[in-house]
């Protein structure tokens, strides 16, 4: 940790610091001079030299800076020439371990372009290994969290009070000050335009004689800026001060004091909170649950900035005595442990070692300054522990299949179903079958002596008289079944006669008095001719036997037998009574 160098990068100012040495500050102002090494800070009045100032903004910037000797120079390439220069004011010539803050509004590409050009640089970057570049907010809380210390509960609001603006960053203080959300950049508060205020201030002293637009007083009123600057700053410090205005036409002392200072600052601090206000409700952050605020920046040490906060915010205020500084002191403690502390622009490496590393043995001023970023463990009981020291039990996932291994070979879902169908359709045949079976056969009905109402109108009158032989295949019948057909004769009358004749099958029986065929579902049919003579009708009688015209059929026995069905996967076969056929 002796070797190491923290830089910060403020569009203001400069700052560097080592350990053992006091930190340095100077403006981000580059003095090139043809003949030597460039100096950072204000001007020493050299002449033939090159002034250059506005140079941290235009980082990442294609487009050079123009001097006014007509050179153009990269913005990145000023800004390491002026941390070379930082770097050799601290009294380190030559570091081992290097961390760089940068804005950390600043975009991955305004990062990319410094980094890239810093790999060029032998102080800066040693050994060819580039310096670590971490965000200021970052580095500010990590000084302040070494002394004097934070709040580790609720939200912590870091603000920033630069010289080109003020930058807004809530960090879960539980969680090693992880951000949450991006830094706000809020410039309508700015030290620069306090300077500009305090300026007019002034000028509104001497009275109307100075014109600010003669060429004579571009000059002065430059010069009387930056004393409008420095009163600014003792101004935290003391209650009145002196500013000296030498303008043409106008030489002499203004008095500036604190309450005039703060009374033009109070107007665009308001717009400070406003931002806050907006940055929590982005967030969904309430004002309870903000734990603790730190002041870091040039302007953190304006003594009504932090009376402000906290009337306020009503919760601690964290500053140090030299706000301007804690960029920096934090980058020298982030290069002071080395590649192994983790910062948001480069990952950690694993340890090669559990042992205490060389740097660790010497003395530090502070404690751990990059908190553990990962959940803290802790001693908890193992509910899954098992009942001996050695005992090992493997968790199968579950398996159905598992628990009726031993009840017999598996088949598909489909053969089930269809063996299933299959057993479905052979007991509703048998059942159809028995249903359709009787034990004797309904009782024929018989046509009766009464003559007829009215005489049948056949559809269509047949020429002449015809007799019609219905012929078809001799079926013989089933064994001791016979049955007669009965025969209408009708007396000598008018009424035609209607002579009917019904043919037995095995499973068939056709009984009409209407010209009616009834089948069953073996499909037998038997063709019912009937025909209508005329008043003198000779009746063909069938090779039947004829009974008289009042006949009563006798019962038909049928013989019965048990047939057995076997089913698929029925355990038992199945009794189904069927007639006996030989």
């Amino acid at each position: 940790m002796s070797d190491a160098l923290g830089l910060s990068i403020g569009t203001t100012n400069l700052a560097a610091a080592t350990v053992g040495r006091q930190p340095v500050i100077r403006r981000s102002v580059l003095t090139l001079y043809g003949h030597s090494a460039p100096e950072v800070g204000e001007p020493a009045g050299k002449t033939g030299a090159v002034v250059l100032s506005g140079f941290v903004e235009r980082v990442g910037d294609p487009v050079p800076l123009v001097a006014a000797d007509g050179n153009t120079y990269p913005a990145a390439q000023l800004v390491v020439e002026a941390l070379e220069s930082m770097a050799a004011l601290a009294g380190a010539q030559a570091p081992s371990d290097v961390a760089i803050s940068v804005p950390s509004y600043w975009s991955p590409a305004t990062t990319a372009a410094l980094a890239d050009t810093l790999e060029a640089s032998a102080i800066l970057s040693p050994g060819g290994s580039r310096p670590r570049l971490i965000p200021d907010s970052e580095a500010a809380l990590t000084a302040l969290n070494a002394n004097p210390g934070l709040d580790r509960r609720g939200v912590a609001v870091l603000l920033d009070f630069g010289g080109g603006g003020t930058s807004i960053t809530l960090v879960d203080a539980a969680s090693a000050f992880t951000a949450i959300g991006g830094t706000e950049r809020y410039a309508e508060f700015a030290g620069d335009q306090i300077d500009q205020a305090v300026l007019g201030h002034v000028l509104d002293g001497v009275g109307g004689g100075v014109d600010p637009a003669q060429t004579a007083a571009v000059g002065s009123l430059a010069a009387l800026r930056e004393q409008c600057r420095a009163a600014k700053e003792r101004l935290s410090v003391q209650t009145a001060t002196e500013v000296t205005a030498d303008l043409p036409g106008y030489r002499g002392e203004i008095r500036l004091t604190r309450a005039e200072l703060e009374e033009l600052m109070a107007r665009p601090l308001d717009g400070v909170f406003v931002a806050l206000e907006e940055a929590l409700a982005r967030n969904s952050i309430g004002w309870s649950s903000i734990s603790s605020v730190a002041l870091v920046g040039g302007g953190a040490a304006i003594p009504l900035i932090a009376q402000q906060v906290s009337q306020r915010l009503r919760v601690p205020v964290v500053t140090t005595p030299q706000p301007a500084l804690d960029a920096a002191v934090g980058a020298a403690l982030f290069a002071g442990y080395g590649r192994g502390a983790e910062t948001a622009t480069v990952a950690a490496p694993e340890a090669d070692s559990t042992y205490a590393l060389a740097w660790s043995q010497d003395d530090s001023p502070v404690d751990d300054v990059v908190p553990y970023t990962g959940e803290i463990p802790e001693e908890r009981p193992n509910p899954y522990a098992l009942s001996g020291a050695y005992e090992t039990e493997v968790v199968v996932p579950y398996d159905d299949r598992d628990h009726d291994a031993g009840a017999g070979p598996r088949f598909p879902l489909s053969v089930i179903g269809v063996v299933a169908a299959l057993a479905l359709l052979a007991v509703g045949g048998a059942a159809i079958a028995l249903t359709s079976v009787d034990s004797s056969d309904p009782t024929t009905p018989t046509p009766g002596n009464v003559p007829l109402s009215s005489a049948l109108v056949p559809s269509e009158a047949p020429p002449a008289a015809a007799t019609v032989t219905v012929s078809q295949q001799t079926v013989q019948p089933p064994p001791q079944t016979t049955i007669a057909p009965p025969v209408v004769t009708t007396p000598p009358t008018t009424v035609p006669t209607t002579t009917t004749t019904t043919t037995t099958s095995p499973t068939t029986t056709t009984t009409t008095t209407t010209t009616t065929t009834t089948t069953t579902t073996t499909t037998t049919t038997t063709t019912t001719t009937t025909t209508t003579t005329p008043p003198t009708t000779t009746t063909t009688q069938p090779p039947t036997t004829t009974e008289p015209p009042t006949t009563t059929q006798q019962p038909r026995t049928t013989a019965m037998t048990t047939t057995y069905l076997e089913v698929p996967f029925v355990p038992v076969p199945i009794p189904i009574p069927v007639p006996d056929t030989p």
